[in-house]
């Protein structure tokens, strides 16, 4: 996939050599919105960077796996993952994942140009013909950002989360299904 360069923002694949920057965005991801993810910072944090090499799809012939940053000069700003369906049934699907934009560069169009550049690849990807996602309902401008990019909701899944802030203190989090037909 070649780069775009749109107002500084520099959209590419992530190699393997940009995996720390990823594990330290990510880790800042599940720090900063533990109800927008299902993995959780107290698990996550001790896992080393090398161990999403798996992410990056290098092994997926078909295509349709793939992680993609967003940097801003040498600093990864933003990330968007997208992981195929490995079982046969179900190769003609894949999930969106990992969607995050450091908060110093959210609403300058970053996560846009990020979810267009996935779209893009994704479509490069022989028989793939849809993306699924799920998105905490309570996150109307991540909502927002998906609807703009064609996914229509196909559901809710009622405390699809449920996060433990202390003895008795127990938050869930719904979660929307949403999908687009490429």
């Amino acid at each position: 996939m070649a780069t775009s360069e749109v107002a500084g923002v520099r959209i590419a694949r992530i190699a393997p050599a940009d995996l720390g920057a990823y594990k330290a965005l990510r880790d800042e991801a599940l720090r900063l919105h533990p109800d927008a993810f299902d993995s959780d910072i107290e698990s996550e944090q001790a896992r080393p960077p090398e161990s999403f090499i798996g992410r990056l799809g290098l092994g997926e012939p078909l295509g349709g796996s793939f992680l993609l940053g967003a940097w801003v000069d040498r600093q990864m700003v933003g990330m968007i993952g997208l992981e195929r369906q490995s079982m046969q049934k179900l190769r003609h699907s894949a999930e969106l994942n990992s969607m995050m934009v450091r908060p110093a560069f959210t609403g300058h169009g970053v996560g846009r140009l990020l979810m267009e550049a996935c779209i893009a690849e994704a479509r490069k990807a022989i028989g793939l013909e849809q993306i699924i996602l799920r998105v905490s309902t309570s996150s109307s401008s991540a909502i927002r950002l998906y609807e703009n990019a064609g996914f229509k909701s196909c559901g809710v899944i009622p405390h699809a989360l449920r996060l433990v802030d202390g003895p008795g203190q127990i938050r869930y989090f719904d979660k929307m299904t949403m999908v687009l037909m490429l």
